[in-house]
């Protein structure tokens, strides 16, 4: 019994914190505890539609309701058990993903920690109990019990340790804000390489062929559009404005659509030029570096993005509506209070 109490004590405190400041396990457990029916948008991919997407704006532009799964770095299996773990709770009128992986092909020893962060974080222990098995199962590198007992898998920490280290992890952030939603909200100033946006970031001359699609990734978005389509649940493909990126967004297209027709996946690309110059988009202003949006960028970005979604979905406007007023209302209410000139 003491050994047990030890080895657990010495496990608490030296596993990484994976959730970090994206506050994963927080944001698991504040969805669940979302009214029923309650949730109209799902949304899922990495850290650039993460920074975009932020629910309270669609409610206050469109009355639209939502939340954002989105983490930092790319798994298209992470995201699987995420819609997974989702699901259980709500019923959404539409799910969003951003293929971010649709050429990935990195195992989890090569993106451990965004594996980490969604098994570490999953508040439904069969469902992380299938992840885990499911790690194992597709790279042999990883140990089962390395993940069941993250103190075997970190025991040569103790010269790493921090103040951090000896905090209670896996807790709720009793201060994380009811209007956040799932959202980044990356507030920073712009610190990034380019200096203004033009046509010629999206210039390519070649072309990557449809063989270089990983097998491995759209295993899991095959499963991810089979469960939505089981449930009667469309899904929508989000491409988000990474500016960056726009010249291999250009040279992946051709493949990526051909992907999402077969599949009866209908599409929103904003990672165009024209659609950058349609929102009014400016590095200065709604960038905090050459991919992410700022928080004032993702309030321009969301309301693009609702209104073409309300073209492709039906969605119904909450606004007024007194079963919404203290989910999404009275939360709105002190995001504006927070932020009255965004």
């Amino acid at each position: 019994l003491l050994f047990c109490l030890c080895f657990g004590a010495a496990q608490s405190v030296l596993h990484y914190r994976w959730s970090g400041n994206e506050g994963l396990y927080t944001r698991n457990i504040v969805y669940a505890q979302a009214s029923s029916g309650s949730i109209d948008v799902l949304c899922f991919g990495t850290s650039e539609i993460y920074a975009g997407y932020s629910p309270i704006i669609g409610y206050e532009d469109a009355g639209v309701t939502g939340f954002n799964f989105a983490v930092s770095s790319r798994s298209a299996m992470t995201a699987y058990y995420q819609l997974l773990y989702a699901l259980e709770y709500q019923t959404p009128a539409v799910v969003l993903c951003d293929f971010c992986c649709l050429f990935d092909d990195k195992l989890p020893q090569q993106e451990e920690d965004v594996y980490r962060k969604v098994a570490e974080c999953m508040p439904d222990k069969k469902l992380k109990e299938q992840l885990i098995r499911e790690i194992c199962k597709v790279d042999e590198t990883q140990s089962y019990l390395y993940w069941e007992f993250p103190l075997l898998r970190y025991h040569s920490r103790w010269n790493e340790l921090s103040e951090i280290d000896f905090t209670p992890d896996y807790q709720v952030d009793e201060t994380y804000p009811s209007y956040q939603k799932g959202a980044l909200f990356g507030n920073h100033d712009f610190d990034g390489e380019l200096t203004s946006i033009t046509p010629e970031l999206w210039d390519c001359t070649d072309t990557v062929s449809a063989k270089f699609l990983s097998q491995f990734s759209i295993r899991y978005y095959d499963l991810m559009i089979q469960t939505c389509q089981e449930m009667g649940i469309p899904m929508v493909a989000v491409f988000p404005p990474k500016i960056l990126s726009g010249s291999q967004h250009v040279a992946r297209w051709k493949a990526t659509k051909e992907y999402l027709d077969s599949r009866g996946v209908p599409c929103l690309d904003y990672c165009a030029y024209e659609q950058v110059q349609r929102m009014n988009l400016n590095l200065q202003e709604h960038y905090y570096d050459d991919y992410h949006l700022n928080l004032a960028g993702s309030a321009v970005f969301t309301r693009t993005l609702v209104q073409d979604l309300k073209e492709i979905v039906s969605l119904p406007d909450h606004r007024g509506d007194p079963a919404y007023q203290a989910d999404w209302q009275t939360p709105l209410e002190l995001f504006r209070e927070k932020y009255p000139n965004l």
